[in-house]
């Protein structure tokens, strides 16, 4: 019998980036220690994803975290 896995442990790495990609796009904002201690992965590996995503141009990377492109649950920022 496998043991149970935390969120992020064995999760594929964009199947990890679109996690936090949702969380950011709904709650507005996400936090470095926060993702570190949900979904159970080390700090250069959610600094990573932060990278990746912000590339993508679907976050934009702020100190400890990175916020939305569009605020909490998608509304512009500037409406």
């Amino acid at each position: 019998m496998s043991e149970p896995r935390t969120p992020g442990q064995g999760m594929p790495c964009g199947e990890r980036r679109e996690l936090i990609a949702g969380v950011a796009r709904e709650q507005g904002r996400v936090w470095v220690a926060d993702l570190v201690r949900d979904l159970g992965v080390s700090r250069m590996t959610i600094h990573r994803d932060l990278k990746q995503l912000a590339a993508e141009g679907r976050v934009v990377r702020v100190r400890s975290g990175a916020t939305s492109r569009t605020g909490p649950g998608g509304r512009n920022w500037s409406a």
